[in-house]
């Protein structure tokens, strides 16, 4: 029986990640996110720093340019290797949940995926922003800003790397409104993956 895999994509600050710590909670499996930089780090000998630095821009840092002083293939696309690889190994170990990092796609040849994104209203996405420890005061107008400029990142990143569109409701099993409650959404995950998996069982 393949491990069940769920991968969720998401809007900032939409509350997917909590929706992803919810589900792997209740299934009793671990979820990887930034772990995932880590274990690419202790791969491939970069640091952590340079890899995080990597992950949402293909050029413009400091760490990027002194980096690619002595290589030919872009630091960006060296990590995207690198979490690929390890995203593989973790479902190969066992179920698990994996956040954001094109898991999706990864994952896409692999059966018992389940993959999941997370939307949420912009006035619920505002209100979350602001209530994370150490946010900024900024007017609502400004927060649009800044939550846009973060999903940029996002698809920018996807589209570059996949064949797909991030966001598009097609190229996920299942795309779900955070606004529902981020419990209940975790809930409606569980029993999807519960639901794939007595289907592969049949």
């Amino acid at each position: 029986m393949e491990p069940i895999v769920i991968t969720i994509a998401r809007e900032f600050a939409s509350g997917g990640s909590e929706i992803a710590q919810a589900v792997a909670d209740k299934m009793g499996i671990p979820l990887y996110n930034k772990e995932l930089i880590t274990r690419a780090a202790k791969k491939s000998g970069l640091t952590e720093e340079a890899i995080a630095a990597s992950e949402n821009q293909r050029s413009g840092s400091l760490i990027y340019s002194l980096y690619m002083m002595g290589n030919t293939m872009p630091l960006a696309d060296q990590v995207y290797i690198l979490q690929s690889n390890v995203i593989k190994e973790l479902a190969a170990e066992g179920s698990c949940v994996i956040l954001g990092r094109c898991g999706d796609y990864v994952l896409r040849e692999r059966p018992n995926v389940l993959s999941v994104f997370i939307y949420a209203p912009l006035e619920e996405r505002i209100a979350r922003a602001k209530a994370r420890p150490g946010a900024k005061e900024l007017a609502d107008r400004q927060w649009e800003v800044q939550l846009a400029k973060h999903d940029r990142a996002r698809a920018s990143y996807y589209n570059y790397y996949t064949e797909n569109r991030w966001g598009e409701a097609k190229n996920y099993d299942l795309c779900l409104n955070a606004a529902l409650g981020l419990d209940s959404c975790a809930d409606l995950i569980v029993d999807a993956a519960r639901a794939m998996e007595a289907k592969h069982q049949a």
